[in-house]
């Protein structure tokens, strides 16, 4: 199933590794459970990867490995949990891979290595002290997948949720996405960083400006939180120059990004006041909410629960199964 405006999608969260530990392992138990049920869907052999300006063809799980090498790192964690964090970033980079493979048809490719798709980084397979702790994660579930109908779910994720995760429909409009659902993530509250940051009013204006085309005039006088969705992220921002101006809560995330960088707006879940000439944003979270919540996850996997237990808690209704390899 695909998400509505796809196009504004804006992984953010997968350039930040989650702060999650760090053991190396080299065996451990299977936390997949070995009841999985079998699904009629055929995962490809090869996935066709833009990187370093070419397409190169890589096996499916080498893409896997460096992918999801790429987006975690479990800094400090016992070993049980590093296993049980790096299975379930596998599954969820095997399905995300398998539900986008027509992303990039028309280019020639099936994915990219930004995290417009999702990062991949091979050079970590043989630097990362964590790549035998996700290579045996990749082999522990090797085809195995998340399914939604007997698709491959739309897996996506993000780092931090900031408590409680987004509805697709609500970040992005659309129709909803059954199991892309807003929800309380129950983990300690402290597992869920706050961050803020401060803005000047008059670069703030022009980033807008530009980015949403939001006619402010000579200055920007106010920024308001118009509307919130079910999880409290800003899903419409009122902008108050010579005219107000809304905009929704992703675009205006997106533009202050592209002009001040990931760190500046971290997620849409904040609240905004004015001192001077600059704008303070205070919030929780990284990324867009919506799927998996790895800070979450890595949590969930510290207390002990299973890699199935972790992927129902994130995507409600979908089920992991093991696919056919062609």
């Amino acid at each position: 199933m695909r998400v509505a405006r796809s196009r504004r999608l804006v992984l953010s969260l997968a350039a930040v590794l989650v702060a999650v530990t760090a053991a190396c392992v080299t065996s451990h138990p299977l936390t997949v459970d070995t009841r999985t049920t079998r699904s009629s869907l055929t995962l490809p052999r090869d996935i066709r990867v833009r990187t370093g300006g070419h397409v190169v063809s890589v096996p499916l799980e080498d893409y896997v490995l460096a992918a999801a090498l790429s987006e975690v790192s479990p800094v400090n964690e016992a070993p049980a949990t590093t296993a049980r964090v790096f299975e379930v970033q596998a599954i969820i980079a095997r399905t995300y891979v398998i539900a986008h493979l027509r992303r990039h048809a028309d280019e020639g490719f099936d994915a990219c290595d930004t995290t417009h798709c999702q990062l991949y980084q091979p050079g970590r397979i043989s630097t990362s002290r964590f790549a035998d702790a996700a290579r045996a994660a990749v082999d522990a579930t090797r085809g195995v997948v998340l399914l939604y109908g007997n698709r491959a779910a739309d897996a996506l994720f993000h780092a931090d949720c900031g408590g409680h995760t987004a509805s697709a429909s609500d970040v992005w409009g659309g129709p909803s996405v059954p199991y892309l659902t807003g929800e309380a993530d129950a983990v300690p509250d402290d597992t869920h960083r706050s961050w803020q940051s401060r803005l000047s009013a008059d670069r703030l204006r022009d980033a807008l400006a530009t980015r949403t085309r939001a006619l402010l005039g000579p200055r920007l006088k106010n920024v308001r939180v118009s509307e919130r969705d079910g999880s409290g992220r800003a899903e419409a921002i009122d902008l108050e120059g010579d005219h107000v101006v809304t905009v929704r809560g992703d675009s205006f995330r997106a533009a202050i990004t592209r002009e001040f960088g990931t760190q500046a707006l971290q997620s849409t879940q904040f609240a905004v006041t004015r001192d001077g000439g600059t704008f303070v944003f205070s919030g929780r979270g990284y990324g867009h909410g919506v799927g998996l919540c790895q800070v979450g996850a890595a949590a969930r996997a510290r207390r002990g629960e299973s890699v199935d237990e972790i992927l129902s808690a994130y995507f409600p209704g979908a089920a992991v199964a093991r696919a056919l390899a062609r």
